[in-house]
């Protein structure tokens, strides 16, 4: 376990969807954290909840589709990259 993470990354299933954004959103309120992203585990997607310069959060996830950056580590790929292996990619 890392103290002060900047990022976070959550694996959202099918099955615990609710129960995941509820967790999602508690992570807000950790002061080192400044992007979220959420993939999905039933088909190739992710959203993105970045912490804006003044410290605020967005309203709802910023879908991320073609390229995917993480600003808070200084990654950038195209987001099929992040399934290549999986039963989601052919």
């Amino acid at each position: 376990m890392l103290t002060d993470p900047v990022l976070l990354i959550e694996i959202l299933s099918p099955s615990n969807q609710a129960k995941t954004w509820a967790n999602i959103w508690a992570y807000t309120s950790i002061p080192s954290v400044q992007e979220i992203l959420v993939l999905r585990a039933d088909r190739i997607g992710a959203e993105l909840l970045r912490r804006s310069p003044q410290g605020e959060w967005p309203a709802r996830p910023v879908p991320v589709s073609g390229e995917l950056m993480l600003d808070s580590i200084g990654f950038r790929t195209n987001l099929t990259e992040l399934y290549r292996g999986t039963r989601l990619t052919s």
